[in-house]
């Protein structure tokens, strides 16, 4: 790879100091520059990538690349209106553009993408009979029966991505589902990658912390559909919430518009029935009228069932196919995972970790219980501030009882989050303060009495909690099934 390939990928605003050279691989760490590296020095929201110019020169660098025309350097300068947009052209050129061998699925939103992800990488594979990689918050699986990689973040940065993705084709992969965070979307860490569908299912509040405000979150999102979208691809869109609406409307192509109250959705939902074990609804679509029958529960869920199987009706799978992968019961790790309590007891444990996804799954789990319905949750630290007392105010309505503990307190004081959150409660809700979280998760478990079902809400399958930069051990089916020991 020269010089002047990259230069011709990114189409730089200005080039300085420019002479041909070849480049050996790429780097936005100037820790793993070597002799021939070109250096992408990226503005990051911790750390700002121009300050190691000068290691990433001292370690043989070849070039670099940034957004700042001031940039002291006397090598070849490739300047940029955008770093994180360069970064990820530039990953996917260097691995010789995995992502053109395979066809591409992404699910996009606030929540349910996890579960759609692995409700359509189901299809694909079971009624669809292809080889289908996944890139999840939980995995991530090159899809050819090897163990599954544990997930660093829900969208892999840029050189994590193509090489994932060039995994999966050396696997044999056909297709990949993956979920398209907010933070990679704005971040172009898919480069230049195109997708047969894009699947769009709620916008609530949450990563503002990085985003600032709705409307800046939004339009992260709204990217899927307007710069990775394959021209004949598929948009599948939630217009019963009012983002998903919003972008439908702005959208100058066709949607596969679902809803359980709008007339004139391409794609309406009827439910049928809910109970505990599952949910059964009728999907009327183009060409197609089938009833779904599945075991997960609440009407989330059926939201999430009618996204994946639009998408995959879509794609010309066939209708049979479809309804009999759907019978196999799939437990999405940490997505509403059942665990049996003494007595009739449940304990549910739950990834919600926002105010909107608490309410859906408490909003499930309500017609459920013979008993109370507990609640445990906590927040996670440096991140979005504002959804604290909501998420306390959801609770304290939604549940009989609600304990508020710790979830990943990362630097913060967790009782400075717990005070935080404790001002959501409304008047009169009953609830208790347990700051270390295995001793709330002991605490849930001696309260809950015949009947009742407890939800463990906020960390779902991880595995840790993590604390001023450690993560430490810890997993919250771990600590329910340790607590009725």
């Amino acid at each position: 790879m020269r010089l002047s390939d990259c230069s011709a990928k990114l189409r730089p605003q200005q080039i300085l100091n420019f002479a041909d050279c070849d480049i050996a691989d790429v780097s936005n760490d100037s820790r793993a520059v070597h002799p021939g590296s070109l250096f992408c020095a990226i503005r990051g929201a911790k750390t700002d990538g121009r300050r190691f110019v000068p290691a990433a020169e001292a370690a043989g660098a070849a070039a670099i690349v940034s957004d700042d025309p001031e940039l002291k350097t006397n090598l070849p300068h490739l300047v940029c209106t955008d770093a994180y947009r360069a970064w990820g052209l530039l990953c996917e050129l260097a691995a010789g553009y995995p992502a053109q061998a395979m066809t591409l699925h992404a699910v996009t939103g606030t929540n349910g993408k996890t579960t759609i992800a692995f409700l359509l990488r189901n299809l694909l594979q079971s009624a669809g009979h292809f080889r289908t990689g996944l890139i999840s918050t939980i995995e991530y699986d090159c899809g050819n029966g090897t163990a599954s990689t544990e997930s660093a973040r829900t969208t892999p940065d840029a050189a994590a991505f193509q090489r994932i993705l060039t995994q999966m084709h050396n696997a044999g992969c056909k297709h990949v589902v993956l979920e398209a965070s907010s933070h990679g979307l704005h971040q172009h860490r898919m480069g230049s990658a195109r997708f047969a569908t894009a699947i769009f299912t709620n916008l609530t509040g949450d990563h503002l912390d990085y985003h600032k405000t709705m409307e800046a979150y939004f339009q992260a999102k709204k990217l899927l559909f307007t710069e990775s979208l394959a021209e004949n691809g598929n948009a599948v869109i939630n217009i019963d919430d009012p983002w998903g609406a919003r972008l439908a409307s702005e959208l100058e192509r066709p949607v596969l518009s679902l809803s359980m109250t709008h007339p004139d959705a391409a794609v309406r939902i009827e439910p049928i029935k809910e109970s505990a074990a599952g949910t059964v609804f009728r999907l009327h679509s183009p060409g197609h009228d089938l009833t779904v029958h599945s075991p997960l529960i609440g009407t989330h869920n059926i939201y999430n069932l009618a996204s994946a199987v639009t998408a995959a009706l879509a794609l010309g799978i066939p209708e049979a196919a479809i309804l009999k992968a759907l019978e196999t019961p799939l437990q999405v790790p940490g997505r509403l995972e059942r665990i049996e309590l003494p007595d009739g007891a449940a304990a549910f444990v739950d990834y919600a970790h926002t105010d909107d996804a608490l309410e859906r799954v408490l909003n499930a789990l309500r017609p459920l219980c013979k008993g109370r319905l507990i609640a445990l949750f906590g927040c996670g630290g440096d991140r979005d501030r504002t959804k604290r007392p909501r998420m306390a105010e959801v609770c304290g309505r939604l549940a009989d009882l609600t304990i508020l503990t710790s979830d990943n307190p990362r630097t913060e004081p967790p009782e400075a989050i717990i005070a935080e959150a404790e001002t959501g409660f409304p008047r009169g809700a009953e609830y208790e303060t347990v700051v270390d979280r295995p001793a709330a998760v002991r605490r849930a478990v001696e309260l809950a009495r015949p009947g009742d079902i407890l939800l463990v809400a906020g960390k779902g399958h991880e595995n840790y909690q993590e604390i001023n930069g450690v993560r430490h051990h810890m997993d919250d089916r771990e600590l329910i099934r340790e607590a009725i020991r």
